[in-house]
């Protein structure tokens, strides 16, 4: 089947890795197998090829853009997959258990525009902190990047990121929301003592959440494990 990846930023790029025969777009021209699209640019829009699957990678915003381009173009795409972010949710309590079915924050921007796509039958795949070996946290760390060693994070691996693309490539859910996170919330305070780095600050009260990825590995395969964060240092 074939597949249109819609962005090459950090996620996407690790898609094509693993799937070179997939599509690809940029915002500009880089190679000569580039497809041009700007989703601001409608004069772009006309370079896509018609294509079985899409997957969207950047903030699906703004909402008439998105949804002029979903009428455009994507109707009669089979699977669409969005990237979203676990931002997406409201979090007023600390260490609020957050799941698919916990309040969204539609203040956001780029909230409306994936709920606009879901109730297309888009899939949403709300992914937590990436990382891997180029983005690692211990770099997060060393450059003062994280200032409250209190607050909890939630992570995801980018190859289990890919992995779970190409199971949603393979069996569609429409129309649904899923946290795509390892299930392991952390406190920064806890990898830095597992790595040994000090942090040099009080921690601060700020509100955390503890994402729920119960209902991304009730469809997985039994055998799918999620990456161990300190494996990248071990």
């Amino acid at each position: 089947m074939s597949t249109l990846i819609l962005g090459r930023g950090h996620v996407g790029t690790a898609i094509h890795k693993h799937n070179p025969n997939f599509l690809f777009t940029r915002r500009k021209k880089a190679h000569t197998d580039t497809i041009v699209f700007d989703l601001e640019n409608k004069t772009t829009w006309k370079n896509l090829p018609a294509v079985e699957n899409i997957i969207w990678t950047f903030p699906a915003r703004p909402q008439n853009l998105v949804e002029e381009f979903y009428e455009t173009k994507l109707s009669k795409v089979k699977n669409l997959i969005v990237m979203a972010s676990t931002s997406c949710y409201m979090n007023k309590r600390q260490k609020e258990v957050i799941d698919e079915k916990s309040a969204l924050n539609t203040s956001i921007i780029r909230v409306k525009g994936e709920e606009f796509l879901r109730s297309k039958g888009a899939t949403i795949m709300c992914l937590a902190g990436i990382y891997d070996s180029e983005r690692n946290p211990l770099n997060w760390l060393n450059k003062g990047l994280i200032r409250n060693p209190s607050k909890i994070v939630n992570l995801i691996h980018t190859e289990d990121i890919v992995a779970i693309v190409e199971h949603f490539l393979k069996m569609p859910k429409p129309g649904e929301r899923y946290n795509i996170c390892d299930g392991f919330p952390r406190s920064w305070q806890e990898i830095g003592d597992r790595i040994g780095f000090e942090f040099r600050m009080d921690p601060e009260r700020e509100v955390s959440k503890l994402l729920k990825n119960d209902k991304i590995k009730k469809i997985l395969h039994p055998k799918f494990k999620f990456r161990p964060l300190y494996d990248l240092w071990e």
